[in-house]
């Protein structure tokens, strides 16, 4: 019976020292394990901070060139301003001959103006005819209509809506005389710097003669040159009444004009590509159907019009018309 007991005892204590041993290598590969998991964390944390440190000197390095470009814009915006204001302002004259400083070339220029032939400027103004009318019976069209040009106060004529570049410039005492549309003929953008006027201008300085000339005829001043006959515009397409009566659905224009934009910028403003923003309907759908047509000469403007029925030229061009 003793031996029994003693052999008992040995095997529960041989099995209490396999298990304390298994227990032991358990505990040790845990906390092995345990100190890999933190040591793979930790790593992550150091890459983390190291990635959120880069960053933090590319928003720096950001910040600082933003900085520098916001200077520089402030100073080129004020240079043309000054620019601006010096070409609209008259030469003040100095009692002292000595000290008189020499006189702007531009200035110089355009205070010695002369109006040219009015019959050559009629043929020069056949290229803004796209836009503006002149003479008895003209509206406003995609542009203001021209007559009483001279003397009128920029971006003030009554029922026609202005960019705000030339609203404030009239604000600002912009008024057309001969110097002024003079300057803004040879380069509109250079004057008026976000009119949504899409013309490049007329470098030749005996074309811009001409045409102030033509246009001054249909002014108030002097007031011994009486209005002409009205100005006779063909348009580019002769279309039924029935598709000039057709009444565009906004809703779908809307629709549609999502390829439009992709190149037209919905807010009238002019990056290269022609502003359609506020376009008479008619005017709009007159143009579209001479892509259509392959009148006008270009090939995406073609493409894109050839896919259009008439009822969706019309829906385009009522909700361009109204776009905001």
């Amino acid at each position: 019976m003793a031996n029994t007991s003693g052999m008992f005892l040995s095997v529960i204590g041989g099995a209490a020292l396999v298990l304390g041993t298994a227990y032991g290598w358990t505990s040790r590969n845990y906390r092995a394990s345990e100190l890999d998991v933190l040591t793979d964390r930790l790593a992550q944390l150091e890459r983390s901070n190291a990635d959120l440190a880069a960053k933090a000197d590319e928003t720096s390095a950001l910040e600082a060139r933003l900085s520098e470009l916001e200077t520089e814009l402030a100073a080129a915006l004020q240079a043309a301003e000054d620019a601006k204001q010096a070409a609209m302002q008259p030469v003040a004259a100095v009692a002292d001959p000595v000290l008189q400083p020499e006189p702007d070339p531009v200035i110089a220029d355009a205070t010695g103006l002369e109006f040219g032939d009015p019959s050559r400027g009629e043929q020069v103004f056949a290229q803004c005819r796209s836009c503006h009318q002149i003479g008895q019976g003209a509206e406003d069209r995609i542009g203001p209509h021209l007559n009483g040009i001279f003397g009128r106060r920029a971006g003030v004529h009554d029922g026609f809506r202005y960019s705000d570049d030339m609203a404030m410039m009239g604000a600002d005492g912009l008024t057309w005389e001969i110097e002024t549309l003079n300057a803004y003929l040879e380069n509109p953008k250079a004057l008026v710097s976000r009119t949504r006027m899409n013309f490049a201008g007329l470098k030749d300085p005996q074309e811009r003669s001409d045409i102030l000339a033509y246009l001054r005829q249909f002014s108030a001043s002097p007031q011994n040159i009486p209005e002409a006959a009205p100005t006779a515009q063909a348009r580019e397409v002769e279309l039924s009444p029935e598709v000039l009566a057709i009444v565009g659905d906004t809703d779908y224009g809307e629709y549609l004009a999502s390829e439009c934009k992709t190149c037209h910028q919905q807010d009238g403003s002019d990056r290269g590509i022609p502003s359609i923003t506020h376009w008479p309907t008619e005017d709009f759908v007159v143009a579209m159907h001479a892509y259509k047509r392959q009148i006008r000469p270009h090939p995406v403007m073609q493409m894109m019009a050839a896919r259009l029925s008439d009822e969706e030229i019309a829906a385009l061009a009522a909700y361009f018309a109204e776009a905001e």
